[in-house]
């Protein structure tokens, strides 16, 4: 009897499923949407000019939403995944892997971006006048950063939506359940496990705005900027631009290659609605809610997985941050003529792996610690006012490597663990849409 109910239960959530994506066929997908959206909001921005910006609010409402969700998916993601650990070892053992997987990214990123714009030397023979200053503002200390992850108090931690102390309050939350056992554990488990399901369900709703969002988002920046902004600083935004789109498609493509053994083509196609969320908000925690809904069903990464790794990613894997700072210190540099020795390069390249940890996922964060290797190499920081100026132009794609980076890392260590969904990526009849809806009504 209860293989017949639960084979009518499968029958119910297959035609339920079939009758969504057939209601789905008859318009366009939501990442077609919000790609039409981005094109569409750009176009129009540069050719309005700044009189579109009066369309701003519908653009932070979107970017608030997604922040609306941010902050209690990831406390009860988090808190339930560690409280359901059983095997402590293999917990390790991929936090491990993805650590080694974080520095490798991060120094490659690093020492790409030194390299391609001292060929390319977009700052020599500039000829834009260099005016305006930038405040150098004081980087925080080591100690300040580790003191700064264990909140006093974690309302407020959770008020303000800083991520890192979220992090360790959920983790030591988690930790602390398991210790006390599965019979007083289980009420609290059951009422985060309700909570996150309803996070889920509020995504998807939030999503539905995202085509008019991310319209609004793309025609501020195209319109508050314009060709005028691009055009003198073309070629530094093409040195960006250039070792960014190596990052992602040699760098990502050799490690989804080697190790996880992803075509990256396939890859970016796959995770493309969390691509287009961290380009059009320039955010990487505004990813975050799409990252943890999609994880298991488009990546194939588990849910107890997706929803410790992928945070942690946003908080410590900043890649776009580590080619950025070289860049920017080098470009500065060249304005005044000023030539690095190959020590002195060896110590940016360093200097812009440690930093770029501390960076957080906040926009132009990166430039705190531009400004300060400029500072300690007694360069002028003045002409970096050019580049924060238009900070945003190349902080959407520095975003959008961040994210992307993220997946390619705990995607890969779960493959070396053995524990990649491998249907998701080599069966040619699986549908990642359809496999989300009937997670959503089985879980229902």
């Amino acid at each position: 009897m209860a293989d017949i109910d639960e084979k009518l239960k499968k029958e119910e959530i297959d035609e339920s499923v079939q009758a969504d994506i057939k209601e789905e066929k008859k318009g366009l997908g939501l990442s077609i949407k919000m790609l039409i959206g981005m094109v569409l909001g750009l176009i129009v921005g540069i050719l309005v000019g700044p009189p579109i910006t009066v369309i701003a609010p519908f653009g932070d409402a979107f970017v608030n939403l997604l922040k609306m969700c941010m902050v209690p998916i990831v406390f009860t993601s988090i808190t339930l995944s560690i409280s359901q650990v059983t095997d402590f070892k293999e917990f390790g053992r991929i936090g491990g892997r993805m650590l080694g997987l974080f520095v490798f990214t991060t120094i490659c990123a690093a020492i790409l971006g030194t390299l391609f714009v001292s060929i390319i030397q977009p700052g020599a023979g500039f000829a834009l006048e260099v005016t305006g200053e930038v405040e150098a503002r004081e980087a925080p200390s080591v100690a300040e950063i580790i003191l700064g992850i264990i909140p006093t108090n974690p309302v407020q931690a959770l008020a303000s939506g800083d991520l890192l102390p979220i992090l360790f309050f959920s983790i030591m939350l988690g930790i602390s359940l398991i210790m006390i056992g599965d019979e007083k554990k289980k009420p609290m488990v059951d009422v985060l496990q309700s909570a996150f399901d309803a996070m889920l369900k509020m995504i998807s709703i939030c999503l539905k705005y995202a085509p008019i969002g991310v319209f609004a988002l793309m025609a501020e920046l195209g319109g508050e900027y314009g060709i005028e902004t691009l055009l003198p600083l073309g070629k530094f935004f093409l040195t960006e631009y250039l070792v960014m789109t190596i990052q992602i498609l040699v760098i990502y493509g050799l490690v989804l290659a080697v190790v996880a053994k992803i075509n990256i083509f396939k890859f970016l196609f796959r995770v493309k609605d969390a691509l287009i969320i961290a380009f059009s908000t320039v955010s990487g925690s505004a990813a975050i809610p799409i990252l943890l809904e999609q994880a298991e069903t488009h990546y194939g990464i588990p849910d107890r997985i997706a929803s410790f790794g992928l945070v942690i990613g946003s908080t410590v894997n900043q890649d776009g941050a580590a080619l950025n700072i070289p860049i920017c210190v080098i470009f500065v540099s060249q304005i005044y003529g000023f030539q690095f020795t190959t020590a002195e390069l060896i110590t940016i390249i360093v200097m812009g792996i440690i930093m770029s940890m501390g960076a957080s996922g906040v926009p132009a964060s990166a430039s705190v610690f531009t400004i300060m290797i400029l500072t300690r190499f007694g360069i002028p920081v003045d002409a970096f006012a050019m580049v924060l100026a238009s900070y945003v132009i190349i902080d959407v794609y520095l975003t959008t490597v961040n994210v992307c980076g993220d997946i390619v890392c705990v995607c890969s260590s779960c493959q070396m663990e053995g524990i990649l969904d491998r249907k998701v990526w080599d069966d040619p009849n699986y549908n990642p849409e359809v496999a989300l809806k009937e997670k959503k009504l089985a879980a229902k």
